[in-house]
């Protein structure tokens, strides 16, 4: 087993603009109480590189349970979506000029495959930037912007569908303008993020997307028995033509999404990863993807797991579970960065 301060992360899905939208100063040395997520955690728990996504929703004043979302990363029309994205775009441009990140970009240099080494919590790590939900593209050539800001994985829609396809919650399909923009990524060399399409679309996607397709923070449907909204979850047959068409999945440390009830335990996360493993006979194609902070606190992360510095124990129960140390790192950083280095 390698040792925790030996071992990298690649961290497929955290929601940094997003964490700074609504009020988290991600530059703290130390995160507030039930917060994850500053960079001085991320640099303290190894997590070298990320997908870092652009992230709005549309803002409710009285939900069914009471809820509410208001803020800065609300919206009620498709140009307060694009403000607020390009909003958040711009964030991402400020955290990479004070050296807070480094924003993946091919024109500045490629995206290099080589393992990652222990490097002091004050080195800068780097993202790529996921748009996820695009509610915020006008029309279909809104994403030139996006990508000449970072923006190298798009993600059609977010819960509730949009203009361009259906979501998780809604069902419905990829409609003809999100079949164009499928192109446009597509023509751009993007990745597709498939993670919060309906079960409809992510078949139309895997049917018509020439580029690659991955699941940044999807977890086993199967696993989830009884959940209200189950195509947020990945079928066994969604499992094995994602990753027999060259994806990973990245596991989602939402507790919720880890276990039908009660409080989610490591262990569990071990079992969605032994899942995907004996779906589909591979060890190469599962990630983290762990949307630490993404919309829940620190407490509804597994139980042990309080922010990134606690990843560790991840591997260490992989390791119990008799998992081999290629393995172990593979899941850490190394089936991301062979993506990546191949897709990018």
């Amino acid at each position: 087993m390698p040792h925790a301060a030996d071992l990298t992360w690649f961290d497929a899905h955290l929601d940094l603009a997003y964490l700074a939208a609504s009020g988290h100063d991600l530059t703290a040395a130390a995160a507030p109480a039930n917060q994850a997520v500053t960079f001085s955690t991320l640099g303290q728990g190894n997590v070298r590189r990320m997908l870092a996504t652009i992230f709005v929703q549309r803002r409710i004043t009285s939900g069914p349970r009471g809820q509410q979302a208001i803020g800065p990363w609300c919206y009620d029309t498709i140009q307060e979506a694009y403000q607020c994205s390009v909003a958040q775009l711009q964030q991402y441009g400020r955290w990479h000029a004070a050296n807070n990140l480094h924003i993946f970009s091919q024109a500045a240099a490629p995206f290099n495959a080589t393992p990652h080494t222990p490097r002091p919590a004050a080195s800068i790590p780097q993202a790529i930037i996921l748009l996820e939900g695009a509610a915020g593209l006008r029309e279909v050539h809104d994403l030139d912007l996006f990508y000449q800001g970072g923006v190298r994985v798009l993600a059609l829609t977010w819960v509730d569908g949009n203009q361009w396809s259906g979501g998780d919650q809604s069902g419905g399909d990829i409609t003809p303008a999100g079949r164009q923009l499928l192109a446009k990524a597509d023509s751009l060399n993007m990745v597709h993020d498939v993670s919060h399409l309906s079960e409809r679309a992510f078949w139309t996607l895997l049917e018509n997307a020439r580029r690659p397709a991955i699941a940044s923070h999807s977890n086993c449907r199967s696993l989830l028995p009884g959940k209200q909204h189950p195509e947020r979850h990945l079928s066994d047959r969604q499992i094995a033509a994602l990753v027999a068409a060259g994806g990973v999945i990245g596991i989602n440390l939402f507790g919720k999404f880890l276990c039908s009830n009660g409080r989610a335990a490591i262990q569990h996360v071990v079992d969605h990863i032994g899942h995907i493993t004996n779906v589909t006979g591979r060890g190469d194609c599962i990630g983290l993807g762990s949307d630490m902070d993404g919309g829940f606190a620190s407490s509804e992360l597994p139980e042990g797991i309080a922010d990134p510095t606690d990843l560790y124990k991840i591997a260490d129960a992989l390791a119990a579970a008799n998992y081999s140390d290629a393995f172990i790192h593979g899941f850490a950083h190394k089936n991301w960065d062979r993506f990546f280095a191949a897709a990018l």
